[in-house]
This record gives C-alpha cells, sequence and structure tokens, in this order.
C-alpha cells in the first residue's frame, strides 16, 4: 500500500530548483546543527497539511499533487520540477520539457548553470550533462502521471536531502541529525508544520489602516459583480465595529495618515475628490477637487505635508505607460508643480523642489530635476549622460535590473545623490555631489547600494562587499564601519536600523542590528529571525516568520514575545502596533 503525501508546485520548486552546488560538495561538508541551517532549508513534514518551512519562514502553499511512497523511496511528480525557481535564491530558473510524442522522456534545462539533467520512464539511468548517473528507483507512472525518486532529483540538481523523526530536510548543507541545538528545535518546527488551519479567504479578510486613541480603523473589500468597493470601519475597544460613513466610492488602499487626519480619495458623481477624516471626531472634510482625474483613472501615488503645505502624487494609466503629476494643495483646488513617468522624491530646499523620473522604458538618462516654487521653472540639473536616483544591477547569469534609490539630500547648494553613467554598463551607481547652478558633480564613493546623510558625512552600503562604510561631503577619509552585510536599513531616531544574514539577501530572514551615529556602536537588537521590522518613538517591533512566529517587542527588558501566532500584515501607529493574522479573522494591536 503506497503512503501520500500532499505537496505543492511551490515546495518542490524549492526544494529541487534552488540550487547548483554539487551533491559530492554538501556530502563531504561538515553537519550543522539544524538551528543553525533552517533559513537555508527546505523542510516539510511525513504528514504533511498544506505548510512548509522555506529559507526560514513558515509558508502556506498551494496547488495539490501527490507524493507517493514505494518501497522506502519518496516519489514526486515530474510536472512540479521547473516551475517558480526564479522566487528562490538560486542560480537561475529551470525549465521542464516534455513531448507528446515521447511521453515517458521529461528534460529539464538551467541554462544559466549549463545544466541540462534527462529522465526515462523505468530507466534507472539519468543524464546529467549526458553522463549516465544511477539511481536507486526509476521514475515510474503512477495515475497518468510521471514521478522521479526525491532522492536521486534533488541531489542531481545539487541538494543533500535528510529524513528527520518526521521530517523531510532539503538544502546544501548537511544536517547534524543527533545535535542537542536540532533536538531542541525539532519539535518546534513539527508542531507548526501540523498545523491544519488554513488562510483566511479573501473576503474574510480586514485590512488596518491605523489606530487613533482605543479606536482601530481598518477597510474591507466588498466583492459584487459590478467590481470591488472598500468601506471603512472603526471598533473601538470592547465595541461592536461601526462603518464610517464617507462620501462616494473611496479608494482606501491607497489612504494615508498625517497627524490627526486619514487622507484619501473617493469618487462622487463621477468626479475625483480628496478627503479628510477627523480621526479626533470621525468627521469629513473636502479637502480639494481632483480637476479632471479619479481613482479609475490610476491611483493616489502619495500624500505629504512639507514645509505645511500639502502635496498630492497622482498616477495616471498603469505601471507601462502610466505617468504621475505632482499638485501642490491651494485654497481647496490642485496646482501642478511637476510630472514625471515616476517621482522619485520629491525633496524641498528654500523656493526649491528637488526629485528625479524613473523612467526606465523611456528616457532614462538626464533625470534629475528641479522646480522652482515660486516661477514654476522645471531645470534638468544633471549630466546628459547620467541616471540618477536608481541603482542598476548586472547580474552574473545575464540580464539588468533597476530599483529607485530615493535618498535626495540637498546641503549647502548642492545636492547628493545616487548616479551612474548610462553608457559604462559596468557602472552600477555611486553617490555624487551635484551642483545645481551649473551641474557639475563630484564622484563621493564607490559603488553603492542605499545611503544616508547625517551631519556632514555620507554613508552608504559598499556595492562590492554590501557592508556599511562612510565618508565627508567632499568624498575625503573613506572608512568601512560595519563588516557584515547590511540589509533593509532604515535612518530613524538617530541610528540605522539593518536585517544581516549570511546569504546577504533582503528577501531572508536575518538578525536586527543598531548602529548608532553619535557613539558609532552597533547593538544586536533580536534574538529570532526578523521578517520585518518596525521602529517607534520608544520601541522596537519585528515579525519572526521561524518555528517561534509571532510579534516581538524590544524595549529596555530586551525581546519579549507578545503575540504567539502567524501575522498576515502589520501596521506602526503613535499607539502600538496594529495587525492581523494569516488563520483567524479580524483587527488587533498591541504596544
Amino acid at each position: 500500500m503506497s503512503t501520500k503525501f500532499k505537496l505543492t508546485s511551490l515546495l518542490l520548486s524549492a526544494a529541487l530548483v534552488c540550487g547548483a552546488v554539487p551533491a559530492f560538495a554538501a556530502e563531504k561538508a561538515a553537519p550543522k546543527p539544524l538551528s543553525q541551517t533552517f533559513d537555508q532549508m527546505v523542510i516539510i513534514p511525513y504528514d504533511y497539511h498544506g505548510k512548509a518551512f522555506i529559507n526560514g519562514e513558515k509558508t502556506d502553499l498551494y496547488g495539490d499533487y501527490d507524493i507517493v511512497q514505494r518501497s522506502g523511496r519518496v516519489l514526486v511528480p515530474i510536472r512540479l520540477m521547473g516551475t517558480l525557481a526564479s522566487q528562490f535564491r538560486s542560480q537561475g530558473e529551470w525549465q521542464t520539457i516534455w513531448e507528446a510524442k515521447n511521453p515517458d522522456d521529461v528534460t529539464f534545462v538551467n541554462y544559466g548553470l549549463k545544466k541540462t539533467i534527462k529522465f526515462k520512464v523505468n530507466s534507472t539511468t539519468m543524464l546529467v550533462n549526458n553522463e549516465s548517473k544511477k539511481m536507486d528507483v526509476a521514475p515510474q507512472k503512477i495515475g497518468g502521471r510521471v514521478v522521479l525518486p526525491l532522492r536521486s532529483a534533488a541531489e542531481a540538481l545539487g541538494k543533500n536531502i535528510q529524513w528527520l523523526d518526521g521530517l523531510i530536510v532539503m538544502g546544501d548543507e548537511v544536517v547534524d541529525e543527533k545535535s542537542a541545538e536540532t533536538l531542541a528545535v525539532k519539535n518546534r518546527i513539527l508542531t507548526q508544520l501540523k498545523d491544519t488551519r488554513k488562510p483566511l479567504t479573501d473576503e474574510k479578510v480586514l485590512t488596518p489602516i491605523t489606530k487613533y486613541g482605543d479606536a482601530l480603523y481598518y477597510y474591507k473589500q466588498i466583492y459584487q459583480s459590478s467590481g470591488t468597493l472598500e468601506r471603512l470601519y472603526r471598533k473601538a475597544d470592547g465595541k461592536k465595529e461601526v462603518q464610517v460613513n464617507i462620501p462616494g466610492e473611496p479608494a482606501l488602499h491607497s489612504a494615508k495618515v498625517i497627524g490627526h487626519d486619514l487622507y484619501f480619495v473617493s469618487t462622487v458623481s463621477n468626479q475625483g475628490v480628496l478627503y479628510a477624516l477627523d480621526l479626533t471626531n470621525n468627521k469629513v472634510r473636502k479637502v480639494s477637487s481632483l480637476a479632471d482625474w479619479k481613482p479609475s483613472d490610476g491611483w493616489l501615488q502619495n500624500v505629504s505635508m512639507i514645509d505645511n503645505e500639502l502635496y498630492v502624487n497622482l498616477h495616471s494609466g498603469d505601471l507601462t505607460i502610466g505617468s504621475e503629476t505632482l499638485y501642490r494643495v491651494q485654497n481647496g483646488s490642485l496646482k501642478e508643480v511637476t510630472g514625471a513617468k515616476s517621482i522619485i522624491g520629491p525633496v524641498k530646499s528654500g523656493d526649491f523642489l528637488y526629485h528625479a523620473d524613473f523612467n526606465i522604458m523611456g528616457k532614462t538618462v538626464d533625470n534629475l530635476s528641479r522646480v522652482n516654487l515660486k516661477t514654476g521653472e522645471n531645470k534638468a540639473i544633471g549630466q546628459d549622460e547620467f541616471v540618477y536616483a536608481i541603482n542598476r544591477k548586472q547580474h552574473d547569469g545575464g540580464g539588468t535590473s533597476y530599483s529607485v534609490n530615493d535618498a535626495i539630500y540637498v546641503k549647502g547648494g548642492f545636492v547628493y545623490v545616487l548616479g551612474y553613467k548610462d553608457s559604462d554598463p559596468k557602472d552600477e551607481g555611486s553617490v555624487y555631489k551635484v551642483n545645481p547652478s551649473d551641474q557639475t558633480q563630484v564622484k563621493l564613493t564607490p559603488a553603492a547600494g542605499p545611503f544616508w546623510m547625517v551631519d556632514n558625512q555620507i554613508y552608504y552600503v559598499d556595492g562590492a562587499t554590501g557592508y556599511l562604510a562612510k565618508t565627508d561631503v567632499n568624498g575625503a577619509e573613506p572608512k568601512t564601519v560595519i563588516s557584515r552585510k547590511v540589509l533593509n536599513a532604515q535612518l530613524l531616531n538617530g541610528s540605522l536600523y539593518y536585517t544581516s544574514n549570511d546569504a546577504g539577501s533582503s528577501y531572508d530572514p536575518g538578525n536586527l542590528y543598531q548602529y548608532d551615529f553619535a557613539t558609532g556602536k552597533e547593538i544586536k537588537r533580536s534574538d529570532k529571525p526578523v521578517s520585518s521590522y518596525y521602529i517607534g518613538k520608544n520601541t522596537i517591533y519585528y515579525l519572526s516568520e521561524g518555528y517561534d512566529p509571532g510579534i516581538y517587542k524590544i524595549d529596555g527588558k530586551g525581546n519579549t514575545r507578545l503575540v504567539s501566532d502567524r501575522i498576515q500584515t502589520a501596521k506602526l501607529t503613535d499607539e502600538g502596533l496594529v495587525y492581523t493574522l494569516t488563520y483567524k479573522e479580524g483587527v488587533y494591536s498591541v504596544k
């Protein structure tokens, strides 16, 4: 009698596709405790309930597939091999090649790795780059589906695989199965993976906006045949929720809280209007009409208060051919300030507003501008061959990616911004000091990622090492200040907060650190792997998705676990952290 396990395409992609370390390299590696390798592994239980740990995070998986165990061997559906590979920390994408005229032959190709693996039903020989490799069990057809022996497939793709007292553990490392540290976490992992609860359906999901006083504010999506409506709700401590009456058909997903006002756009009589809900008394006031724009034309990109004046950025069209226009609200109407494909910034200094344009599909160069708020003059202030406020990354396997770097500082009449020379494909971007008056510039750093200006120092993530370095405003006396990978960094309250992990991946959990600029000292703040974090005035919160999931608070007493469950969404407010749970309906808060 065969034993069947349910698995999804996401799981098998992670297990079978995310590595290229040769099997013999993994076999020779010294075993490590599971607690040390946990964030690099894919872990599933024999008794599968739709959950797995992938690179240190508990994940709900969708799409059922049968895994068959026969004669002590686990066999997996061949179709799952090539799916979703690009979502994992790997060396590229695996493609599955199957033809109806040769139904017993399946080939997997990774062009980035220059690797091809061929399987044949009922044959114990697989070909890895045309070299024959023996398998203990041949691929088979079961229920009309081709299945492979999991161990052989994983090892062909460079993964070590182990069976650990109810767990299947896959990755580049070898786990020390007898280690006390392994035994200490094994049962906690099993407990999490035995969870049979299902995530909430879309109809039951609530989206938190903020908390003001003792009242939570959130919205619900109401699904209708004509489209989706969004409705605002308020729930005070110990009381039932009540719907907040606001005009028209609001777009609450882009609402923003500034002070005690909740700003949102709505469609009233086929016209767009910007409103503000005063959270102190729950009264709505009209802020401005939106001329010819309404929410169905695009979305509200941002609302911001700059020097006590309200600015509104409206996006029109889609991401491909759309554009943005920045307005200043004056006397109940909008006054256009500037426009771009996608506005980076803006930053105000004196009578000028500085910004860059993210327009990779159009004109990319000479994208740094200054607007005179008195005259309306819009002037390019960069150099013709340079692209500003954008990171460009050339990947080893081919291809180029771009990302916004929204750090723009204005000091002493100079603009400090990231820039790269477009005609030089090796130039990924450095911090430049730009003179707006004559468009001259000075390169201050080597290749850099995010950067921050603190007093007269430029702190930046070194593009080569990922470490934190600094220099002065003239590029003199460069120095490495933190010799570890700096990821997901935020500058707040006179410190730089960031996560760090061995993989150097901003998508994976890491330890949370704080670098205090005044003292020049680094402090480790978390004692659990951090998936995301939130810095309040006196408290740090973080979410962990590992085998001890939940919300943690860091204060003078250390790390305190506030919530012991998987978190769906979280938002920082002045009243603490507002959150929702993955498996339970409602909106909650903690301090």
